[in-house]
């Protein structure tokens, strides 16, 4: 009987934050017939990653994909998005078409797996588990999650995190062997850059709450090792390829440096206050302190705020939750400690929030049990004042001499601060009831302020974009669903890049915006000068023409120019340009100049530098030069945009004549009069290996793309990608899985064996 009522629970925290989730969406799905939008990434990523990942995968285009900017690697692209969610693979029971119908109702399903899993953790330390449920929607419907319903990734982690602490509770508690294996596989494979920041969470848990209160469990310690390893082993088929992407990632090489690291600014502090106390913001539009903040400053508990975790902190001085809430703000406050859960990333992202709010969630679940043992009127009023004390300064302190206050959006802020008020208010009021009436109230009074916050947010989100549901619809998939696929060796350009409507379309195209590219394509645009943070930019002139980019998509219409054809989005009228002049993928040189003389061009002539000549790196030049003359001004013409149309028309003679693709690589066919380079623009990767006719040949990184030597006549060329971290990380994987499956074994066979031996 108390086994079948502890299932109930499950169930209930289950529909509890599956009811709250279907109310705060339902209206938004129904307004847009059954699609749902928000706006920012949520529009020009979410939709279109999801979309070519189902495409990818169906169609076995799993290694190196042809749609994802100018090619990169599939798994190493998408294991930091959805490769190893389970809410993505459910998605693939449904054409990628469908995706956009989808999202609204998988993302309802994240908030309330968030509520069952939180709840599996938070019911071991609460006697009636009724709290426990109401703690487990506190953690689902959290300020984290409404703040960053842009990020629908970010979803999948909170809802998966709690089985991690539970994994470390049941190894050290209820000494069962295996399960926290089987959590850290699946917070492993579900997101490599979070699953660093949470090892290092649960490091400090485990000293925190069991070292410090019992020296014994230090034994505890190789078994846990044990079992992350094993756990990471499991999940190495996305964990090792993604880490070691991730390391040649520009993006990761770069830290906080000096004061930056020790202290934040006055802004910085006043945003995490809000952030405690007032509900959250969308981050593209925010009422005060920045205009928008896209680092995910947001740990607000849905009516209730901090008041029971003060009371909580309040009452028990010395227990490890407090000490684990402690440690959490100390780490919050200062930059280099913040950063340590985000891979020390040079941005101060506050993207690890959602751990700490988990033991906020169980504190107020504390409480709120055992109310006769806390005491509201102190943590009740310094709540209160400091909400009054925050937007006080906030609204009425001058900032400087040219800015009064703060605000931007005067009517936002003053909503948040009455909801926040009113929360703390309210659950005093509640706290202060019959006990008949206590648990109901809270239900009830929680309930609204999660569906509340919930589509407050969305509406905030869906009304900055401005844009209906269908209107974003037919922008980002219908654009591109009719275009030709089968292009290569050529690609299509879109205008504005942000959108992502390429990968929507499962097209190939020459830009993107996603920071998980190839970090051939970052090498790319630093090399011209102009830099990659999370989009392709548009490049110098010749740019185009050297990434053969040779179709135009745009709802533009060029002066002077004839669109090749048009049609209609529903949004607007789409004109398709062509440039006949554009090279396709390969073609060669006969000459070079080395990247230190490179560099030394203006930043405006390095993409017509690349179209006139080969360029390598210095380290390259001895066997380069045996092929290639030198480049010479005097002989091969300045570089110049007056040059451009006669360079293209030089390379054309000697480019791809047959030009094929496949997941694992392409071929090409190029007839030369003598021996030279062949140059491609695609990425330059360590996995890629060649031949020339059958004979293995040498790649050279030519500015993060790639080149061959070549022979004189007709040139069967072939590259192949063969993922060498990948097939490590499938077979530690396999090896991993056969470890645990007979330790489990094992395990399982010695407790029956004792059983019968009672």
């Amino acid at each position: 009987m108390k086994k079948r009522l502890t299932n109930n629970y499950y169930l209930c925290a289950f529909m509890a934050s599956l009811c709250c989730g279907i109310l705060a969406f339902i209206y938004f799905i129904l307004k847009g017939e059954g699609l749902f939008t928000l706006s920012n990434d949520f529009n020009a990523q979410e939709i279109s990653f999801n979309m070519l990942a189902n495409n990818a995968i169906k169609s076995g285009e799993v290694l190196w994909n042809w749609n994802i900017d100018i090619g990169s690697s599939f798994v190493e692209t998408f294991s930091f998005y959805n490769l190893g969610s389970p809410f993505f693979w459910i998605s693939l029971v449904f054409p990628a078409k469908a995706f956009p119908f989808l999202i609204g109702w998988i993302y309802i399903l994240k908030y309330a797996i968030a509520g069952v899993t939180s709840y599996a953790y938070i019911q071991r330390f609460v006697k009636d588990k009724r709290f426990a449920v109401l703690g487990s929607m506190l953690y689902a419907f959290s300020g984290f999650q409404s703040c960053n319903l842009v990020f629908y990734h970010f979803h999948d982690v909170v809802a998966l995190f709690p089985l991690l602490l539970l994994g470390v509770e049941v190894m050290v508690e209820d000494d069962k062997k295996g399960v926290f294996a089987l959590a850290v596989f699946i917070n492993a494979l579900l997101n490599y850059f979070f699953f660093v920041g949470e090892v290092i969470f649960v490091i400090i848990y485990f000293v925190i709450r069991f070292l410090l209160t019992d020296v014994k469990q230090v034994k505890k310690i190789v078994n846990a090792i044990i079992e992350g390893i094993l756990g990471v082993g499991m999940a190495a088929v996305l964990f090792v390829p993604s880490i070691m992407s991730i390391l040649n990632n520009p993006r990761t090489s770069q830290h906080l440096w000096g004061a930056n690291a020790l202290a934040f600014g006055t802004r910085d502090y006043l945003q995490i206050l809000k952030a405690l106390f007032f509900p959250a913001e969308i981050m593209s539009s925010q009422s005060t302190v920045f205009q928008e903040n896209w680092y995910s400053v947001a740990a607000y508990l849905p009516m209730v705020g901090i008041l029971f975790v003060i009371a909580y902190m309040a009452k028990q001085k010395k227990d490890w939750l407090t000490r684990m809430l402690y440690i959490c703000l100390v780490m919050a406050l200062i930059p280099v400690l913040n950063n340590i859960f985000v891979m020390f990333t040079p941005e101060v992202y506050r993207r690890w929030y959602y751990m700490p709010i988990l033991l906020m969630a169980l504190s107020t679940s504390k409480v709120l049990e055992n109310r006769e043992k806390y005491s509201l009127k102190k943590p009740f009023v310094g709540v209160m004042l400091s909400i009054g004390v925050i937007y006080c300064f906030i609204r009425f302190f001058p900032w400087s001499e040219t800015v009064p206050n703060l605000i931007y959006r005067k009517e936002l802020f003053n909503l948040i601060t009455v909801i926040g008020g009113s929360g703390c208010i309210i659950s005093m009021l509640i706290y202060k009831s019959k006990p008949k009436r206590y648990f109901h109230l809270l239900t009830f009074g929680i309930s609204i302020f999660c569906i509340g916050t919930t589509a407050l947010n969305i509406h905030l989100y869906r009304f900055n974009s401005q844009n209906s549901a269908q209107t974003v619809y037919n922008d980002v998939v219908v654009t591109g669903q009719d275009l030709e696929q089968d292009i290569l060796p050529y690609r299509y350009g879109f205008w504005n890049t942000y959108v992502n409507r390429s990968m929507a379309a499962y097209v190939p195209s020459r830009s993107s915006f996603c920071s998980t590219v190839s970090p051939g394509i970052f090498e790319f645009y630093d090399a011209l000068g102009v830099g990659r943070h999370t989009e392709s930019p548009q490049g110098p002139e010749g740019t185009n023409e050297l990434l053969s980019a040779k179709y135009f998509i745009t709802g533009d219409f060029w002066e002077g120019r004839t669109p090749e054809a048009q049609y209609t989005n529903g949004n607007q009228t789409i004109n398709v340009y062509v440039d006949d002049n554009t090279l396709p993928i390969g073609f060669t040189y006969n000459t070079y100049m080395t990247k230190s003389e490179f560099l030394q061009l203006d930043s405006s002539l390095r993409a017509l530098a690349m179209l006139k000549t080969l360029v390598i790196d210095d380290a390259d030049e001895n066997q380069v030069k045996e092929v290639l003359r030198h480049y010479d001004a005097g002989i091969d013409g300045a570089i110049e945009i007056g040059s451009k149309e006669v360079d293209i028309n030089k390379h054309s003679i000697e480019a791809s004549e047959k030009f094929d693709v496949t997941s694992g690589g392409f071929s090409s066919v190029i007839t030369t009069d003598k021996e030279k380079y062949a140059f491609f623009s695609v990425p330059y990767s360590e996995n890629w290996q060649a031949s020339v006719n059958a004979n293995k040949v040498s790649i050279i990184n030519i500015n993060g793309l790639i080149a061959v030597r070549v022979e004189e006549g007709t040139n069967d060329i072939l590259f192949e990608y063969i993922p060498k971290e990948l097939y490590v990380g499938i077979a530690l994987s396999i090896i991993s899985f056969v470890i645990w499956g007979i330790w489990m074994f094992t395990v399982h066979h010695k407790k029956e064996r004792e059983v019968i031996h009672k």
